[in-house]
């Protein structure tokens, strides 16, 4: 067995290892995903009876702009299919839907905008709700205003019983604005009520606004409604329809990471796909939840108590929509009838930025996705070592991101140098074996059983390890996985321009193609030919270090193609990643070249190393276990082939 051959080797154990290590996961996911899942449609079972039950109950029916379906609007008037209603049959009919609330039935909606300095929102008196939040710092990929909540489906409701068996839906009525006014921390406060028959009986909502913060108080409240609400509620239905707009170009990665994230106590996370889960209940306690795009979220978090229950259905968008997601958000607020009810809540709209996710210190930075799946270790990493190191660099270079990524390439490359180093000397010494090995081929020719044992016994004599190679290919492994899952989620560099990079958050296109190639895409990317070209050189300088090419038969034609194969691969894998990843392995490939040529030139002594290693096959060596074991196999091998032979 030469030496190319334990290189190749070598190269399939860590494809066999990280290919085992996906399947692994990937069965492991989805065997909890199917428990979860049968777990779950027993619960949704057992709701939806109770929900059947409590239904018929009730001698009325009433329209739910929530549960009404994807379609529904949350503004929609009450609907009079009679043409010669007058206004007081109407006025009866929302009497006998609305009870003490019917006077809210028809009051004219009400806006009013609060600008904190990072977004401006528009509040609606009709459910008393945000209808339109504009982030001032960011744009969308065609340049406009991000606006995170917009549109008629998106809505607040609350939706409870009365004592007369009737279903109150807060986003058909309008509240009355009691309050609007400005705090001594400059936070402005807006006071909403919603009032049942007279002055002293009302829901209450709380708005608190403060400066430069994405995050507002919402409070809801019920005063002496004891009376109002039936003493059956023990909870309180609170739904909330949201639609995420396309906010970047490449659609695709969009919806992929279009996600609804829930955390509980302070710190278990979990998140389903919107693609694959349309539909989830959570029939336990929910802290918060959020409905996560690439780069934004909007999330609705309790305070002092936590919802005892939360769910969700949702509908992705097709090509033709106009949105990218839509999905209804159901809460249970826990609920005791009293005089003076309250349920404080907290309301963030803003960008998936990690720093200012973990201030609020409920756990909502897990929305930025440092690492998760099979990648679930590279949170640890990007958390402690990558992320700080990052905007410490671009702090230092003023926010020119480009340049971080360039320092941040060469700091990583300067701190695993030493591991490079051992490599290059490991191939240096595979190298001047090189005779003695093809000795051994000579005299073995036909035997490759005493073949492989007497270059087991030569490598060992000399104290080289034929995988020594191979570490610094293990280290990348981690590192890859690392800043593919930082620089995908990273707001920081989305829309940054370095060079003729526009957005280092998505591929650079340098040209787009009429048709799409398999693997490839539509467009070409500069930076992964230039990866792509950097990864050839390596390769092909790596394989003369070792002289690989010196081996005979069929394995010599395919370790000829070796160099080949990997930049083939890289020029489809990068072509449609976050240019800042890309960029980053482009300029690691530089300096790796740069290092070979150093070590090569400066540091390795071929004739030298020769030496040491004459010298120290002359001594007496030191089996290891694993080496004792491998010998003794081949031993075993070679003894069952040679009775095999005399049979």
């Amino acid at each position: 067995m030469n030496s190319d051959k334990n290189s190749l080797i070598g190269f399939v154990i860590l494809g066999a290892l990280l290919i085992g290590y996906i399947f692994y996961n990937q069965n492991a996911k989805e065997d909890f995903e199917k428990a979860k899942q049968a777990k779950q449609d027993s619960i949704a079972m057992v709701q939806q009876r109770v929900a059947d039950s409590i239904k018929a109950s009730a001698p009325v029916a009433s329209s739910d702009s929530a549960n009404a379906g994807l379609a529904a609007n949350g503004d929609s008037a009450v609907n009079d299919s009679s043409k010669g209603t007058v206004a007081s049959k109407k006025n009866n009919g929302n009497t006998q839907k609305y009870g003490a609330f019917s006077s809210a039935a028809t009051a004219q909606p009400q806006q009013t905008v609060l600008d904190n300095g990072v977004f401006k929102i528009t509040f609606s008196s009709k459910g008393a709700r945000p209808k339109r939040m504009l982030l001032h710092k960011y744009t969308a990929y065609d340049s406009s205003q991000v606006i995170l909540e917009e549109g008629k489906y998106n809505d607040l409701n609350l939706q409870f019983i009365t004592t007369g068996q009737k279903v109150i839906n807060t986003s058909e009525l309008n509240f009355d604005l009691v309050a609007n006014k400005e705090l001594a921390d400059s936070s402005q406060k807006l006071v909403y009520r919603l009032y049942a028959g007279d002055t002293s009986k009302y829901l209450q909502y709380t708005y608190v606004v403060h400066p430069n913060n994405y995050m507002l108080d919402f409070d809801i409240s019920a005063i002496n409604m004891g009376g109002i609400i039936s003493p059956a509620n023990d909870a309180l239905k609170l739904q909330w329809n949201l639609q995420g707009d396309q906010q970047e170009e490449d659609r695709e990665v969009v919806q992929r990471y279009t996600q609804l994230y829930y955390g509980r106590n302070n710190e278990s996370v979990d998140y389903w796909r919107l693609q694959s889960d349309s539909k989830k209940d959570l029939d336990e306690d929910v802290q918060w939840m959020s409905f996560r795009q690439q780069f934004f979220n909007r999330t609705l978090i309790a305070k002092d108590k936590d919802f005892i229950a939360a769910s969700y259905n949702s509908k992705m968008g097709s090509d033709d929509d106009n949105y990218v997601a839509r999905v209804n958000m159901t809460f249970k607020i826990p609920y005791t009838s009293s005089d003076h009810f309250s349920f404080p809540m907290s309301m963030y709209s803003g960008p998936n930025d990690y720093y200012t996710l973990m201030s609020y210190g409920v756990g909502m930075e897990s929305v930025v996705q440092l690492g998760y799946g099979i990648y679930a270790f590279a949170k640890y990493l990007n958390k402690w070592i990558f992320l700080p190191l990052f905007l410490f660099l671009a702090n230092l270079f003023s926010e020119h991101w480009g340049l971080a990524i360039i320092f941040m390439t060469v700091v990583i490359r300067l701190l695993t140098s030493p591991l490079t180093y051992k490599s290059y000397l490991s191939q240096a010494k595979m190298k001047a074996l090189k005779p003695e090995i093809d000795e051994l081929k000579k005299k073995y020719e036909g035997d490759q059983q005493k073949f492989g044992m007497e270059q087991m016994s030569l490598y060992r004599q000399a104290g080289v390890s034929p995988l020594g190679g191979c570490l610094p290919m293990l280290l990348q492994l981690p590192i890859f996985a690392s800043l593919y899952c930082l620089f995908q989620s990273l707001i920081e560099v989305r829309h940054q321009s370095f060079l003729w990079i526009d957005d280092l958050s998505r591929y650079d296109s340098i040209a787009h193609l009429p048709f799409s190639i398999p693997f490839y895409g539509d467009h070409v990317s500069l930076l992964a030919l230039l990866m792509a070209a950097s990864s050839l050189l390596m390769s092909m300088y790596s394989m003369n270090m070792s002289s690989m090419g010196g081996a005979g038969g069929a394995n010599q034609k395919m370790m000829k193609y070796m160099p080949y194969i990997m930049p083939i691969f890289f020029l489809g894998f990068f072509n449609r990643f976050a240019a800042a990843l890309t960029l980053y392995y482009f300029i690691s490939n530089l300096i790796t070249l740069l290092i070979q040529l150093f070590i090569k030139k400066f540091v390795i002594d071929d004739e030298k190393i020769h030496a040491q290693l004459q010298a120290k096959r002359k001594q007496k060596p030191k089996k290891s276990k694993l080496m004792q074991r491998m010998e003794d196999m081949q031993k075993q091998q070679q003894q069952a082939n040679r009775q095999k032979n005399q049979r």
